[in-house]
C-alpha cells in the first residue's frame, strides 16, 4: 500500500511562518478525513486545540477555522514523509516504510522566520523527529536530547538557532504512555476531579507549549 502525501504542496510553509508542527504522514485512506489537512482523519490535534484555545478555534471544527488559527498564531504544518509503503493498513509510525522524504523542509524552514518546530512523534524509527534529525539534517540523537526532548539547532544548520522540541503525541494511541510520563504523573493531583485526565493534561500542556511568545 502506497501512500502519497496530499497536502505538502498545496500547503507549504509561509514565509511568514514564526512555529512549524511536523509529523510523518496521513493515513493511507484521506478520502474519509473529517477534514481534507493534516490531522484531518479523527482531528485530535484540532480538538486539543481547540479546547486549549477555544476562543480562536471554536467548535464545530472545520478547515476553514483551522487554517485561521493557523494563520493568526503564525503557525504551519508539515510533515517529513513526501511518499511511503506500509507494513499494515494502519496510521502508526512504525508500520510506516519511507519511501521519498520531504527533503524541501529544510529550504522552506530556511526561507522562513521559524524559530520554533514541534514534533508530534519523536525517537522510534520512524519518528518525526528522528526522520527529520537523522534522515533530513544527518545529525546524531544523543542521549541529552532524548532526556531533554528538545535542542537547539546551531544557525549554521539552518541559518539561524531554531528549537526543536519532541511533543507528547495528540493522538489517543499515546495515552497509556503518557499515563506513565514523570510529566503526567506530577500533574496527577491537579486532574482528579477529571472524567477524562489524560485527554485534559493534552489541553493543558499545548496550551502551554502554545502560549510561549
Amino acid at each position: 500500500m502506497r501512500t502519497t502525501h496530499q497536502y505538502l504542496d498545496k500547503y507549504p510553509i509561509h514565509p511568514d511562518s514564526e512555529k512549524l508542527i511536523v509529523g510523518t504522514i496521513h493515513p493511507h485512506y484521506h478520502e474519509k478525513f473529517i477534514i481534507p489537512f493534516f490531522y484531518g482523519n479523527v482531528i485530535s490535534l484540532w480538538s486539543i486545540l481547540s479546547d486549549a484555545f477555544p476562543n480562536e478555534l471554536k467548535k464545530p471544527i472545520t478547515l476553514e477555522a483551522v487554517l485561521k488559527f493557523l494563520n493568526n498564531r503564525r503557525i504551519a504544518m508539515s510533515d517529513t514523509v513526501m511518499v511511503s509503503d506500509r507494513k499494515k493498513p494502519t496510521a502508526l509510525d512504525e508500520d510506516l516504510i519511507p519511501v521519498e522524504l520531504n527533503t524541501n523542509l529544510k529550504a522552506q524552514i530556511r526561507n522562513s522566520k521559524i524559530t520554533e518546530v514541534f514534533f508530534t512523534s519523536g525517537f522510534g524509527k520512524n519518528g518525526a523527529f528522528r526522520l527529520f534529525y537523522e534522515k533530513i539534517l544527518g545529525l546524531k540523537i544523543t542521549a541529552q536530547i532524548k532526556q531533554d526532548r528538545q535542542v537547539i539547532l546551531p544557525k549554521e544548520v539552518l541559518g539561524r538557532p531554531i528549537k526543536l522540541y519532541i511533543l507528547y503525541s495528540p493522538s489517543g494511541a499515546s495515552n497509556v504512555g503518557l499515563s506513565k510520563t514523570k510529566l503526567y504523573l506530577d500533574s496527577k493531583d491537579q486532574l482528579q476531579q477529571s472524567s477524562r485526565p489524560v485527554y485534559d493534561f493534552k489541553v493543558q500542556y499545548y496550551r502551554n507549549i502554545f502560549s510561549k511568545k
